[in-house]
Order: structure tokens, then sequence, then C-alpha cells
């Protein structure tokens, strides 16, 4: 097609959030922003061979925003995964950290030699999985339990995206006053969380390092 196609823009989305597997949220959405007016170009690659196409997205015709009211929308929606991503990827060094100290713990078997060093992993987890539970609801097990148990941070960030991605709008004013709120305290407990990873780690690794710990032992 020599002038190229035409598409609607609701057609066409950008990508997500990071996922966490068997994460359990409440009326979330991790989704990107639909694409904006404009022109564009697909490429499909086969091997060797490769094919490109441009192609129009058209404004939605029965739309009443306007393309700054799209852009606005973009960039806000854009702009919450961007932080449930960084949230997520924290989240996911947690367990990978989490998992690693429950390794060393097992290998230890002299415990009073090494109590020292079995205290300050402890706390480190201990430390670690309470901002976790404040950055996200480890409670919920299934799609009823956050019923039970009151939504954390993470997912009030992606009930905004939700929110926000109904109909074609820019956000409101109280959409982006929360969103900036939501943020504040996700970065203090982010930074939290950065302190233990650059800092504690170090200071465990260290400490392993001086009790000449051998992860593998046989009994």
């Amino acid at each position: 097609v020599e002038k190229g196609i035409n598409i609607f823009y609701w057609d066409m989305m950008y990508p997500g959030a990071e996922k966490v597997k068997g994460m359990i949220l409440w009326w979330a959405s991790l989704s990107g922003p639909m694409a904006l007016p404009g022109d564009y170009k697909v490429t499909l690659t086969v091997g060797e061979a490769s094919k490109s196409q441009n192609f129009t997205i058209l404004k939605n015709p029965i739309s009443e925003n306007t393309l700054d009211d799209a852009k606005a929308q973009f960039n806000f929606i854009n702009d919450i995964n961007a932080k449930v991503t960084e949230i997520h990827k924290a989240l996911k060094n947690v367990k990978k950290l989490r998992t690693q100290i429950t390794s060393l713990q097992k290998s230890i078997k002299d415990k009073n030699k090494h109590k020292e060093l079995l205290e300050y992993a402890k706390t480190l987890v201990e430390k670690m999985t309470k901002i976790e539970e404040t950055l996200y609801q480890t409670k919920s097990r299934s799609n009823q339990d956050p019923l039970n148990f009151p939504i954390r941070l993470n997912n009030k960030l992606a009930h905004l995206n939700s929110l926000t991605r109904i109909g074609s709008y820019r956000p409101t004013q109280q959409a982006i006053d929360f969103k900036n709120e939501i943020n504040k305290q996700i970065d203090i407990e982010l930074a939290k969380l950065y302190d233990i990873f650059n800092k504690n780690v170090k200071i465990l690794n260290e400490k392993v390092r001086e009790n000449q710990i051998d992860l593998i032992q046989l009994d």
C-alpha cells in the first residue's frame, strides 16, 4: 500500500510496567498508554529478510479530547508505569536477596561461633521485609485477599493507572496530586531498600569473608 495504512489509535498500545510473577493486585493496571495519533513505521524481520511499512494512527473521530490532552494522558501513564517498574524490580531483588541469605543461614552449622553474622543477616531480612510489606501487600495470595488486607503503595499507583486510562482525557489535578503524594512515599521506601542493597549487603559479604564461611558444606 503505497500511501500507507490508517488505523485508529486505540488499537496500538505501548509496553506497560514490569510484572512480578504471582503478584495479586486489586483493580490495577500495568498496561501502557495508547499510542498517540501520528506517523509510524512497522518493520517485520524474518531471518535476514526485512520489510517495513509506514502507517498513520488517526485521532478517534468521536473523541472530544485534543492532541495535548492525549499527550498529557500518555505521559502520565508512562510516568506511573516507570515508578511501578522501579518498585517491582526492587521487590525482585528483595526476593533474590532473601533467598541467598536463607541459603547462607542454612549453610552455617556452628550457630554459636557465627552468632554475630547470623544476627546481622536476620536483622537485614527483617528491615528489608518491613519495607517490602509497605510497598506491596505480601499477604495477598488469591484474588479475594485484597478484600481482607489493605492494598499497598504499588497497588495504589497501579490503580491510578486503571482510573486514568478510562476514556481519552488528560489526568485531573486530583490525579496528579495523588500521584505526586504516593511517589513521595514510594521514594522514601525505595531509598531505604537501595541503602540496604548498596551498604548492608556489602557489610554482610564482608562479615561472611571474615567468618570464612563455606557455602557448600557436607554432613
